[in-house]
């Protein structure tokens, strides 16, 4: 999987909508009406945490996902464009999940809603969507861009395996605030390198430079590498920005902190 698997350039959307893309605008609840992209439609499933990463319950969640999904005319045939206001978290977890059900032909707005405006692209402020009759999507679970809760806590200590934290240095440090987990701090072993490094100006560092950002904090690019933040998102955008730089061995932990953190009988730093 190279840049040209995971990006596209505001340049090419036009001629990738007239081919009968779909464009999801990824951000946050309200922002849609706000200004959005010609022809997108507004969802996001970012408020869906994942509470058990094992391959049972995520194909469960999978078909939870296609179905909102088929909701704003999303099939696997047909190319698939999210995006958020850069190249960000929002639209990195909507990708991710898109690829885990099965989609192969699902890319994200390099640069974002930015980007789009920067190089004078159209912005609406309408609110009226295409009506879209739901199908059913055949899932194709993806289980390869996953990593499970249970085998990252088993593989924890193995030298084959880095594990990197994207998270902020509050959340790193154990000094954050949020709610929804019991105990703070970080997986052992963990190295901390935050999300926003990987990017410049809301858009993927080219590859010699995330090899050398990855090198700098001692981690093996020819390593497998495991990558979590809060709830999968932050993560899923590095994920995307290692696949970039040609790190075959890369993976998500969708359950991340959230689902780690719940698990009193795993280790916390």
């Amino acid at each position: 999987m190279d840049a040209r698997d995971i990006l596209i350039e505001p340049s090419e959307l036009d001629a990738a909508m007239a081919t009968g893309a779909v464009l999801i605008d990824a951000r946050k609840a309200g922002e849609f009406k706000k200004g959005h992209i010609p022809g997108a439609m507004p969802l996001s499933t970012y408020d869906s945490l994942v509470d058990d990463s094992s391959l049972e319950n995520m194909r469960k969640f999978a078909q939870s996902m296609a179905d909102r999904y088929s909701s704003v005319g999303v099939r696997l045939e047909r190319p698939v464009i999210v995006y958020d206001e850069n190249t960000g978290m929002r639209a990195a977890r909507e990708l991710w999940m898109l690829e885990f059900i099965g989609h192969r032909k699902a890319r994200m707005l390099h640069g974002g809603l930015t980007q789009w405006v920067a190089e004078g692209g159209p912005v609406l402020v309408d609110t009226e969507l295409n009506t879209v009759r739901p199908t059913k999507i055949p899932l194709s679970i993806a289980s390869g861009c996953n990593i499970p809760m249970d085998e990252l806590a088993r593989r924890s200590n193995s030298p084959s395996l880095s594990i990197i934290d994207v998270r902020d240095d509050l959340e790193w440090a154990g000094k954050d605030n949020t709610p929804c987990c019991k105990r703070r701090g970080h997986i052992p072993r963990a190295i901390h390198i935050e999300w926003k490094k990987f990017l410049n100006n809301g858009r993927i560092r080219p590859q010699q430079e995330i090899i050398a950002l990855l090198e700098a904090n001692g981690v093996n690019p020819h390593n497998e590498i495991a990558v979590y933040c809060h709830r999968g998102a932050r993560s899923a955008n590095t994920y995307y920005a290692l696949k970039s730089a040609g790190i075959s061995g890369a993976r998500n932990f969708i359950g991340s902190w959230h689902e780690w953190s719940a698990r009193e009988d795993l280790p916390v730093e």
